[in-house]
């Protein structure tokens, strides 16, 4: 069962790591197409702000699921993944986040980041995210926002054991993110309450 597990894991590392490599690109062009457009004054601006905002915003999702998903996570340093997601959430501009410096290896701070994910999947309305790190080594992730929550597919798929095959496109990141959990040598707890959502990894 569990080098199932692994090999399932893997193939979802490199299949998420193809699927970046192969939109980087595209996504880069549309950037400078952007760009050219306005230096020559073909587009008016309202276009362009829109072109550049989807560009960036992007842009910037794709080196997150590059680093959550792909096998640069693996080595990948703590601050190089708090700042994509910063920049990602900035781009967005409806969730704020706090992730102070908590000295943690590549490894803990990949599972961080993809609690970071899935705790703003529980904010439809935006608000506010923030990681903290207890002494004794257990790891918080607390989001705060209007009808925060998470859709029961997705707690299920954290807090119990599910088959692949009942899987979909909606909830394998929290399945991804458990599975996470217990290859970093913890375990994933769900806490919910009126406006708030809580990640533990303990």
């Amino acid at each position: 069962m569990e080098q199932d597990r692994a090999v399932e894991l893997i193939l979802i590392e490199l299949i998420s790591s193809r699927i970046c490599h192969d939109l980087v690109g595209p996504v880069g062009a549309v950037n400078a197409g952007a760009e050219l457009m306005g230096e020559a004054g073909v587009a008016d601006d309202e276009a362009l702000a829109l072109m550049r905002k989807s560009g960036l915003e992007a842009a910037r999702r794709l080196q997150l699921f590059r680093l959550a998903f792909g096998r640069a996570g693996n080595s990948v340093d703590t601050k190089s993944m708090r700042d994509a997601v910063a920049q990602s959430f900035e781009a967005e501009g409806k969730v704020t986040l706090q992730w102070d410096e908590i000295g943690i290896d590549p490894a803990h701070g990949r599972l961080v980041l993809n609690m970071v994910m899935l705790a703003r999947e529980a904010l439809p309305f935006g608000g506010d995210i923030r990681v903290m790190r207890e002494s004794e080594g257990r790891i918080t992730v607390n989001a705060a926002g209007k009808r925060a929550a998470f859709r029961p597919d997705i707690e299920n798929v954290m807090k119990n054991e599910v088959s692949p095959e009942e899987l979909d496109p909606r909830t394998v990141h929290g399945f991804f993110l458990r599975n996470l959990a217990h290859r970093t040598g913890g375990a994933l707890s769900v806490l919910q309450d009126d406006g708030n959502v809580a990640l533990i990894y303990d």
